[in-house]
């Protein structure tokens, strides 16, 4: 499923990415509301992480929209983690100036 935008959006947050010597750069996370899946009984629930020359609008599907809906909240917080890994920055958000982006995060202490 190819998608142009989020559609409506439930949800956003404006994240900070902060590399030494370099200028901050802002991340915006959007979620769309979740939707059912043309001719199909699942739901999808859009969702896009814009900044650093990302802007592709991704798709999560679930069995229902609370499903999609936390599977994509999933899958956004691995995206973070993975920015925060290989961006040779770290990103803050203002509800929490250590770094917890309120997103679930992966534990990669055990790999």
């Amino acid at each position: 499923m190819k998608l142009d935008s989020v559609g409506e959006i439930v949800a956003s947050r404006k994240l900070t990415l902060v590399r030494e010597n370099e200028p901050k750069e802002s991340i915006e996370v959007l979620m769309g509301k979740p939707q059912q899946t043309p001719g199909h009984d699942d739901y999808y629930c859009p969702y896009q992480i814009k900044g650093m020359g990302r802007n592709k609008v991704m798709a999560i599907h679930g069995i229902d929209s609370f499903q999609a809906m936390q599977l994509a909240l999933n899958t956004i917080g691995v995206e973070l983690a993975v920015i925060n890994r290989d961006s040779g920055g770290k990103l803050f958000w203002e509800g929490d100036e250590r770094g917890n982006l309120g997103f679930p995060a992966p534990d990669w202490s055990k790999d």
